[in-house]
């Protein structure tokens, strides 16, 4: 479904690979076309698709407009609300680099004619922006938890969350019964269409690294809702006290899906409190309600893997014996590159270990542009001094551990407390875990 045409591929090997050109492009600001927006302003985080639309996808109206609540947010044939999500180059702050130890310059895609000029300047291309061996200019990002839509896993507001249990809302009732599991997430994407796939993790991660800058941006609640003048508890809000509300923000209450205190999706009384951008236009509940399942990292029991660039995801399947499979060795072979036994702050041998994202003293993150740095700063993997826990990153937690065929959980749940937020990443978990609070969304590439 690519639009894109590529100047160069240099290989696959974890490196930035290819740059696209003939898109259309605009300037900084919000409302230029696939502009990622600026930080603390109207609109940063979301944008305008430079096309041409994916069969099936429509504007809505309000697309176009920064002012709107559906600016940047298109609808699928099935009633799907996704979020184009501009591609965007950063930069993270060494005390070194010209900007301060762990802030973060944020560029649209329009900032620079390569990645290699990017590259040379100290800016990345955030790893989510790679599919198939090439640059994407942005990627369509489902607005809210999916749900059962006459057996679609479907993007829709007030929709009960879909999960890998038989008790609450499973994936098996949906056309071509996925299985109740973890990797039955991604059988269960395809449902929408072939080339849906399951959320990853570097999505998931491009998403907190926005929400971190505009945290640092905003100057008041305007344009970013969750706002905390203190720095308190600057970040997205959701539903994970195991009430119906946020552990932090005492004003927010959601609508029960009727199991547990699960609750519908997008249902937050106070909804731009729970987006990634403070703004009705956002992206919901990234934090709590439920994990969710966003491959990218894995483990054969003694190595951690991570996906390479050159990886299509639309064609990863979910079991673990073929080559295109998310697990097993035949897939590791072909589509991970080994971090190894350790990396940075992952080093967990057989022990379950929790440690909390942050440092006020140390670099949290890579500044590398390139290489298996890069790639694991895409994750939103921190450096091994970036670990203690400080409150621009919510303190949430990874819990670390290398189990065989493991399966990332990203976000938190309904009952996670402060241990919930954009950064929080589960690592305990295999492909045939069966959980009633671990569910999914969707994601699409041009």
């Amino acid at each position: 479904m690519s639009n894109l045409n590529v100047r160069s591929i240099t290989g696959k090997d974890g490196q930035p690979v290819a740059f696209p050109t003939g898109i259309s492009i605009g300037s900084g600001a919000a409302g230029s076309t696939n502009s990622i927006g600026i930080p603390g302003q109207q609109g940063f985080g979301v944008g305008i698709c430079p096309g041409p639309l994916p069969s099936g996808m429509v504007e809505l109206s309000g697309t176009r407009d920064p002012a709107s609540d559906n600016y940047g947010n298109y609808q699928y044939s099935d009633g799907s609300i996704m979020c184009w999500i501009p591609a965007y180059f950063y930069k993270w702050g060494t005390g070194a680099n010209g900007l301060a130890l762990n802030d973060i310059d944020i560029q649209p895609f329009s900032a620079y004619s390569s990645v290699a000029e990017a590259n040379a300047a100290g800016y990345a291309l955030h790893r989510a922006f790679y599919d198939g061996g090439a640059v994407q200019s942005g990627v369509f990002t489902d607005k809210y938890l999916c749900s059962n839509n006459g057996g679609i896993a479907s993007s829709i507001k007030n929709g009960k969350p879909l999960s890998s249990h038989v008790d609450h809302n499973p994936f098996a009732n949906l056309t071509g019964s996925p299985a109740n599991a973890y990797y039955g997430a991604i059988d269960a994407a395809k449902t929408r269409g072939a080339s849906f796939f399951c959320n990853t993790r570097f999505l998931f991660a491009a998403c907190a690294m926005l929400a971190y800058a505009h945290a640092r941006a905003a100057t008041a609640a305007t344009w970013c809702a969750w706002y905390d003048a203190d720095g308190v508890t600057n970040f997205p809000k959701g539903c994970n006290n195991n009430a119906l509300g946020d552990q932090q923000d005492g004003g927010i209450l959601y609508i029960s899906d009727g199991y547990i205190n699960a609750a519908k999706t997008g249902s937050a009384n106070l909804f731009a409190r729970t987006t990634h951008n403070g703004q009705n236009c956002g992206i919901a509940d990234l934090n709590g309600n439920m994990w969710e399942i966003t491959p990218g990292l894995t483990s054969n029991g003694a190595n951690l893997y991570i996906l390479d660039t050159a990886v299509a995801m639309k064609d990863f399947t979910s079991g673990n014996t073929l080559a295109t499979d998310l697990w097993g060795a035949t897939g590791l072979a072909a589509m991970y590159t080994s971090l190894g036994a350790t990396y940075e702050a992952l080093w967990a041998t057989g022990a379950n270990r929790m440690i909390k994202y942050g440092n006020a003293a140390a670099q949290v993150f890579s500044a590398a542009v390139s290489g298996n740095a890069w790639n694991y700063a895409g994750l939103g993997g921190p450096l091994a001094a970036g670990i203690g826990g400080t409150n621009g990153f919510g303190n949430d937690k990874i819990w670390d551990y290398k189990l065989n065929d493991m399966c990332p959980l990203s976000g938190g749940g309904w009952s996670g407390a402060s241990d919930a937020g954009l950064w929080a990443l589960y690592l305990s978990s295999t492909r045939i875990t069966s959980t009633t609070g671990g569910g999914m969304r969707a994601a699409l590439y041009l």
